[in-house]
């Protein structure tokens, strides 16, 4: 079947994303209203005039979304790949705009990540295990004219169950293949009348999807565990006033990101290479890491991340108007030992500590006999960042042998302050427009200390000490018009325009192997106007869900990670402003219930396009053409992706069953700025059968990947030259106790 073809088949199967679904175990055969805070307030997602993806509580587990990369399957234009360092890492893409290097203290991602309203800055842990979520929202487009920072091509929201007059006790335990335990209890309740609580703890355990052949280990390798736990306590007690405290602690440990040596022998190196061309050198799932003592590294790769949250969140309802706060503070812990090449020739290891403060005051209200919304805010935010690297080489049998290379320090502070606002004006019950403006103003400090370890490499020691100041005017113009729908099947249609002007700050390059020039220059921020236009529309009493909505986006001095051969023969791996681009796709998001218990659904893009409009003449896609052989196009940007399935829940004597499944697709895509590795289209499976016995309890069977294929998602063939494959077949059986 022809990619034109299977998509035409995809899209005519009209059915809705996972994003859009809160049907579960629903007995109506309509579609049920969904609220989220996109814009900062409470309002219903066919409201609301911008690109989202609203995932509930109920659709996060029927579709198993349990972390943060799961997210990529369902929310349109979306690309959460695991980092080469560790899992607990993800490189995260957005409509073309991403960030490769997720480890780093100087790494900023294209999208703002938030966790109950507070930014989280660093991308080192990023890779979130959800528990005790409540909804997961994923807005596309530039966010800057309500959000915090650097959303430049959106922002990703986590809002966690918050404790208030119901009370809740949800227990739940699994076990699977490859070792997989999962267990998390939640419970909330008042604790007088005036104040609430609710605790919540996560653990979970993964481990033997690998194997090293090494004759030094000779073993299963691949643990991921992870432990979690949020602590909530609300205050109630004055009229208007609504204060909230949280505190959250997670700890992460791995064995490493797992690359897979491979090797591309019909390929010359001066050729674009693709997924198909590789040839894992020992099989799909075994790498040859060598146990062997290393100077500033651990002998065998490891990786630990541990993450604490904490935020105050107050409101005051002043009549009419809300006056609200929210005050974060951040620590990120993150350290790794890792074998980038599968075979140990090329190791590193990383200790990182961050942290960062950040306080949001804001007001919103209403005016003008309610004509007119509005929304104007102060953002300020502090972090201060300190990250050493260790590099190794490998000298093989028959003298086994570490050769240090080179050692790394970096300091970074960064100091942020920003005002915006955005009014919402009706000039009919039915004609909104909407204009918005933000300030930013990002100042940077980097402290850069190299030592080259190698003789080769001179000068033996470098320091770098860089200061810059960024800033900004970024708006926003929209216009949306509610369409009557007196008569008719149509039974809400919201169309909708906007133009808004996206910023991501400038920043520094923090990778130094065999030299540091790269470190001494940063690259200067990424900007982009993007232009849209959308529909959201319910039809047929409720049972079609239709919304879709066209982007285009020109972004100037695009960032990208590259990899850069030196005039030496040596590697390296800076940040570059590459130059111009226009990117533009098709998104939607469509759901039938066309019976009772029944959900089909689809989301995706189509008619995806990254081309350049001008490239820098020095950078790693100027360069495609003469290094091999292709014209460069912005990385991850497959002409399509889609996701699409069913889920169906019926009655019985026994209680409720609900059986589900959907299908992944993507078509070819290149990985990185370099423009050499493709990866050609793929697909993958995931499916479930649940039965709740009563309102209390229920099994559930599930299984991710079902088809087991193998899939390389992105990689090196030169210097580091391992691969990231996605997981092989999982599956799990769990059993749930709720009381709500």
């Amino acid at each position: 079947m022809s990619k034109n073809r299977l998509l035409n088949v995809a899209v005519g199967l009209a059915v809705m994303p996972a994003g859009l679904y809160a049907q579960g175990t629903s007995s109506s055969a309509v579609l049920e209203e969904i609220v989220v805070t996109a814009e900062r307030r409470e309002a219903s997602l066919q409201s609301v005039p911008v690109p989202v993806t609203a995932i509930t509580a109920e659709a996060l587990a029927n579709k198993q979304v349990t972390e943060a990369r799961d997210l990529a399957r369902y929310a349109p234009s979306l690309k959460m790949f695991n980092n080469i360092t560790t899992p607990t890492n993800l490189s995260p893409s957005l409509r073309g705009s991403l960030q490769q290097d997720a480890s780093l203290v100087v790494a900023e991602s294209p999208f703002g990540i938030y966790v109950d309203d507070v930014y989280i800055a660093r991308l080192n842990g990023n890779n979130i295990t959800l528990s005790d979520i409540e909804r997961v929202e994923v807005l596309r487009g530039p966010q800057g004219t309500l959000y915090g920072r650097n959303t430049l091509a959106g922002a990703i929201k986590f809002v966690s169950r918050s404790p208030g007059e119901d009370a809740w006790r949800n227990v739940s335990v699994g076990a699977g293949n490859y070792n997989q335990q999962r267990a998390s209890v939640s419970i909330g309740d008042k604790i007088s009348d005036n104040w609430a609580g609710s605790f919540s703890a996560l653990y979970t355990n993964k481990d033997g999807q690998f194997f090293n052949r090494n004759p030094t280990k000779g073993e299963k390798t691949g643990l991921e565990r992870s432990y979690a736990a949020r602590g909530k306590l609300r205050y109630m007690g004055v009229e208007g006033l609504d204060v909230t405290a949280s505190f959250s602690y997670a700890d992460a440990d791995n064995d490493g990101g797992q690359l897979i040596p491979a090797t591309t022998p019909g390929v010359a190196s001066n050729k674009q290479f693709t997924s198909n061309d590789l040839v894992p050198q020992f099989g799909n799932y075994v790498l040859n890491t060598p146990n062997v003592a290393r100077t500033n590294l651990a002998n065998y790769p490891y990786g630990k991340t541990k993450q604490t949250i904490a935020s105050l969140n107050v409101s005051y309802d002043m009549g009419g108007s809300t006056l609200r706060s929210v005050t974060g503070y951040v620590k990120t812990e993150d350290s790794f030992t890792n074998d980038f090449s599968g075979n140990g020739n090329v190791m590193a290891a990383n200790n990182a500590l961050a942290e960062q403060y950040s306080e949001e005051i804001q007001v919103s209200g209403k005016a003008f006999g309610d004509k007119l919304s509005y929304l104007a805010g102060i953002y300020l935010f502090s972090e201060e960042g300190t990250q050493s690297f260790a590099w190794n080489s490998y000298l093989p049998p028959p003298i086994p042998s570490a050769i240090p290379i080179s050692t790394s320090l970096i300091k970074a502070k960064t100091k942020s302050y920003s005002a915006f606002t955005q009014l919402d004006y009706l000039m009919t019950d039915a004609l909104k427009v909407t204009a918005g403006i933000r300030y930013t103003n990002d100042k940077k400090d980097f402290d850069f200390l190299f030592r080259g370890l190698l003789p080769p490499i001179t000068p033996a020691v470098g320091i770098v000490d860089l200061s810059n100041t960024y800033s900004e005017v970024s708006p926003r113009l929209g216009i949306d018009y509610t369409v009557p729908t007196s008569s008719g099947n149509i039974d809400s249609m919201l169309v909708y325009a906007s133009a808004a002007s996206g910023f991501k700050s400038g920043g520094y390059n923090g990778i130094a192997i065999f030299g540091f020039n790269d470190a001494k220059k940063g690259y200067a921020p990424e900007s982009n106007w993007t232009y849209e236009a959308g529909i959201k529309t319910d039809l047929l009493a409720n049972r079609l869900r239709i919304n879709a909505n066209y982007f285009l986006a020109k972004a100037d001095d695009l960032a990208l990670n590259a990899t850069v051969t030196n005039t030496d023969g040596t590697t390296a791996f800076p940040v570059q402003n590459s130059g111009k681009a226009t990117i533009q796709g098709l998104e939607f998001e469509i759901t039938a219930v066309p019976a009772d218990g029944l959900t089909l659904f689809l989301s995706g893009t189509a008619m995806m396009d990254g081309k350049y409009d001008s490239l820098n003449p020095t950078s790693a896609p100027a360069n495609a053409l003469a290094n091999f052989g292709v014209r460069a196009v912005v990385p991850q940007t497959p002409s399509y992706s889609f996701t699409t399935g069913f889920d169906y829940g019926f009655d019985n004597r026994y209680g409720r069953t609900t059986v589900g499944a959907d299908w992944f697709q993507t078509d070819d895509y290149i990985t990185a700025a370099t423009n050499d590795f493709k990866v050609k289209g793929y697909g993958q499976g995931n499916a479930f059968v649940s039965h709740a016995f009563n309102d209390s309890w229920s099994v559930r069977g599930s299984v991710k990947n079902f088809t087991d294929e193998y899939v390389i998602t992105t990689g090196s063939r030169g210097f580091l030259g391992g691969f990231i494959p996605l997981r092989p077949r999982e599956y799990m059986v769990s059993v749930t106790y709720k009381l709500d």
